[in-house]
């Protein structure tokens, strides 16, 4: 029988993560459902007989890698988040593996095999290396110039990124405009692909700046966007079912 412990703060997702379990390998006792860090503290603290973890990074009252950092966690950890899988490259390091929300269960399938293939070597996780690019996606910050003035913007505050006139600029939440020494590209490969989305050459959008849909001509669609942008903001047909899967949070290819 395989003990297995859940740290995941949505009920439903708890729910749904056992039912997959069940499904996936019978013979699996789901010991503990936490939900969050101060209840895995102290549940880790008695020394579980638990053989596989199942960890959302982000819990009710923080982040998992708070336990890590305290010598507590010592066993094998599948990670189960929203976070999108290049923000999550790091992680696959020595980590079993990492399953984006929803969780399908040909994944967490592939992911048990994988742990019962390695349970014969010794088993390490890198928590250094797990923590750092963690925290370093979630505090990302951009630099610009503005006449010899140094800027700078937190990834948390940009509502989108717009290329006009062959300048990179970050519109704020606040109606900030600043510009910024970087590309469209680069900009893409740096930011949380869970919150951001590349919709054309021109623009990335954050989900909370949207604030209207609508269908256009071409079967495409039309974004309405706070702050307003001073362009059409316009989905192209080849996009548009990848931003629907984004919204949905699916993992997008």
């Amino acid at each position: 029988m395989m003990k297995v412990a859940i740290f995941e703060d949505e009920p439903h997702n708890a729910e749904r993560l056992t039912h997959l379990l069940d499904q996936c390998s019978p013979a699996t006792e789901v010991i503990a459902i936490i939900d969050s860090v101060a209840k895995g503290r102290a549940w880790l603290g008695e020394v579980p007989p638990v053989d596989l973890l199942l960890m959302d990074i982000q819990l009710s009252d923080g982040n998992c890698f708070e336990l890590f950092d305290e010598q507590l966690l010592r066993k094998p950890v599948i990670f189960t988040t929203a976070y999108d899988s290049f923000a999550l490259q790091a992680f696959k390091v020595n980590s079993i593996d990492y399953l984006l929300k929803p969780i399908d269960q040909a994944d967490l399938q592939r992911a048990l095999t994988k742990w019962q293939q390695l349970r014969t070597d010794q088993y390490s996780l890198d928590v250094g290396r797990l923590a750092e690019a963690f925290m370093r996606r979630d505090h990302t910050r951009f630099l610009g110039r503005i006449n010899n003035q140094l800027i700078y913007v937190k990834a948390t505050d940009i509502a989108y990124v717009q290329f006009a006139k062959g300048i990179t600029w970050a519109i704020t939440f606040a109606g900030q405009k600043w510009p910024l020494d970087y590309s469209l590209e680069q900009i893409e490969q740096m930011l949380d692909r869970h919150s951001f989305f590349r919709i054309n050459r021109q623009f990335i959008v954050h989900v909370d700046a949207i604030k209207k849909i609508t269908t256009y001509y071409n079967s495409r669609l039309i974004l309405q966007l706070e702050p307003a942008a001073e362009a059409d903001v316009l989905i192209s047909r080849d996009r548009v079912t990848a931003f629907k899967s984004w919204l949905e949070g699916r993992p997008v290819s």
